[in-house]
């Protein structure tokens, strides 16, 4: 199939499901007592396969791509604001540590989806650590908490326009793309509970037996 037919294919793909292939422990209540307090948990983490997006990528080349679907999650923008929030409360000692955190395999390219969990689950009392050794206030904790649960999770649109390479391997790579996505329950002291779904903004290529690894240059947002 040449690279013009596979765009044409890819571009007819309007609506696909994106699972976390895996589900982790439910998020325990950090035995924060009876009375409820405001707290984020990480329920699941992990690779979400975006449904009827596969690719074929021959060795030694790499296959440009259109990927256009809807997902119902929190939006680009409010995950990217969240992520600059977070990053705007932390003292200077700590930005380099925070910047370091988008690096990670895990992060899918944004530091907010390891800071909170390190790629698994989380209790509210495990973040609330996490937060705490960050530097950030238990003012600065309520305002992120908040700002998640301000969000929308509604069905929104995510486009994706990029190279996938393959230079590296003698050997042609199929398989599914990719992203890490992570759901997150959120408790507010007046009793109200929410769950939000984000997708963060790099995918990559897996091949079938899940031995290959191919990076899709471009962002979803």
């Amino acid at each position: 199939m040449t690279t013009t037919e596979e765009k044409l294919l890819v571009s007819k793909v309007r609506t696909v499901a994106l699972p976390t292939l895996f589900s982790l422990r439910s998020p325990r209540d950090g035995g924060g007592g009876g009375q409820a307090q405001d707290g984020v948990a990480i329920a699941d983490y992990g690779q979400g396969q975006v449904s009827g997006v596969m690719y074929s990528v021959p060795a030694y080349s790499e296959l440009t791509v259109d990927i256009d679907f809807y997902l119902l999650c929190m939006t680009p923008q409010d995950v990217l604001n969240l992520n600059s929030l977070i990053r705007g409360m932390l003292d200077a000692s700590q930005y380099s540590h925070y910047d370091e955190l988008s690096q990670m395999s895990i992060s899918g390219g944004l530091s907010l989806f390891p800071f909170f969990s390190l790629g698994a689950s989380a209790s509210y009392s495990d973040t609330k650590h996490t937060m705490s050794g960050f530097g950030l206030s238990e003012d600065n904790q309520k305002t992120i908490i908040q700002a998640m649960a301000k969000t929308s999770q509604n069905t929104n649109h995510f486009g994706f326009h990029g190279p996938i390479y393959n230079r590296d391997h003698d050997f042609s790579v199929s398989g599914n793309a990719f992203g890490i996505v992570m759901d997150a329950t959120i408790q507010q002291s007046d009793g109200s509970v929410q769950k939000r779904r984000l997708l963060a903004p790099n995918l990559h290529l897996q091949s079938d037996d899940g031995a290959t690894t191919l990076p899709m240059i471009g962002k979803l947002y």
